[in-house]
Order: C-alpha cells, then structure tokens, then sequence
C-alpha cells in the first residue's frame, strides 16, 4: 500500500542525478516531495496489470521492474527491465488508456508514486515537466526502433551481447569485471525475442571464451572489449 511511512529522501539518493527530480526546479521539487507516496514491494509482486487503468505516475526507488506482455500461451516478452531513477506507467497514463502491458518486481523493490490528479496539477504550474516527458517518451520511442531495427538485422550472438551490456549493475559500471546480477537465461530470451536453447547456447559459446564467467546469482564479464565489439556487429 502506498503511504508516507519511510518515503526515501529524494536529496539523499545516489540515483537523483539520473531521475526526473534533478531536473526540477527548486519549488517544482517541494511539489514533488510532498505530492510522492512510496511502498517497498517483494519478488514477483504485481505492480499493474494489462487492461487496467493508470492511477498515476511510479519511480523505481531501488531494485528493478519488469515490464511485460504475455501471449495466449502465458510465455512472455520483456519489454522494458526499469532501473532506479525511472520512471514508469507513464504511456498509458498520458495516453488515458488501459495499461497493454503487465509490471512486476524483479527481487524486492521499493517505489515511489504520484497520483494522476497530482501530475495533472503539476504539469500545469510546472510546464518544464511536460517537456521533460515528451523528450523521455521521444527518446523511449527511438530505442524501441533500434532494438526492433536489431531483432531484424543483428546476429543472436550481438544482440546477447547487447543485452548483457545494457544490464550491467550500477556499482560494478567501469570496474575491471562489471557485472549482471539476477539477470535470468529466460528474461535474456524475453529481451531478445530468442528461443531458450539460442540463450543457453550463445552463452556457454562467450563463456569458453572466456569472455563471460557464469555463476548462479550472476554473470561477470572477464572480457569486456571483445564483448563490446561483439554487441556492435
């Protein structure tokens, strides 16, 4: 449930230079503060589902969420995997239809939330935040070109490598061995709109080569080149 019990202190946040709130002016800023609620949410809870209507705008505090649809068949297809400092929910909400895709949190999370009454109110006495959503939503537009541009023309084995790079955590950014933590073969299939046994396969190929070291909980990249130039061929 939503409150304002333990809301995160947005001034305090190592993602607040990434987030919509750095962008903000100081008084749009207050607005926002006072406007957020928060909840911390478990593994494979369910955020919203398809054909349910928006009830505001959400912000990945911590953890990761996963965007989704799911065919007749109940198989899935990752659409988007959002990361702190992003924001979600906010096609549908602007568009003021019914969510045509499913969110779910990946580990536990916890989130904050701005009712839509709230974002109406704000976009109004604070015109920069509808430009900050447009270009967002431009932007979000143009990645989804490119990635539907790199599911025709892209090798399977580049655009596993694409993904493993895009999941990089956070901490381990610019380190000797970055690293992708709960980061599943069947979500790295869902991204990539490739077959299980291609994932399984492709990996194990990287991983003889030491260009990937695989564990349980994680994948460490030992060759962060090569899989780089693998990713843009």
């Amino acid at each position: 449930m939503f409150s304002k019990v333990n809301l995160p202190d947005c001034n305090e946040c190592k993602f607040r230079f990434d987030c919509i709130y750095s962008q903000l002016s100081p008084e749009a800023r207050k607005d926002w503060n006072e406007s957020r609620l928060s909840d911390n949410l478990s593994n494979k809870s369910i955020i919203y589902s398809e054909g349910t209507m928006p009830q505001g705008l959400y912000v990945v505090c911590m953890g990761r969420v996963k965007i989704y649809n799911t065919d007749s068949q109940g198989q899935q297809m990752i659409i988007w995997i959002r990361r702190p400092a992003e924001i979600f929910g906010h096609i549908a909400l602007f568009s003021d239809k019914g969510f045509d895709c499913n969110a779910e949190a990946m580990g536990d999370i916890k989130l904050s939330f701005i009712n839509k009454s709230n974002i109406e109110r704000m976009i109004i006495k604070y015109p920069k935040i509808a430009s900050i959503m447009l270009k967002k939503m431009s932007i979000e537009n143009r990645i989804m070109q490119l990635k539907l541009k790199d599911t025709a023309y892209k090798s399977a084995k580049s655009r596993i490598a694409h993904t493993l790079i895009k999941h990089i955590s956070f901490k381990s950014k610019n380190t000797p061995t970055p690293t992708i933590y709960g980061l599943k073969r069947t979500e790295i299939a869902e991204l990539t709109g490739l077959a299980l046994e291609t994932v399984v396969r492709t990996l194990s190929d990287l991983e003889k080569k030491n260009i990937i070291k695989r564990s349980p909980n994680h994948i460490r990249i030992t060759d962060y080149q090569t899989l780089l130039k693998i990713s843009s061929h």
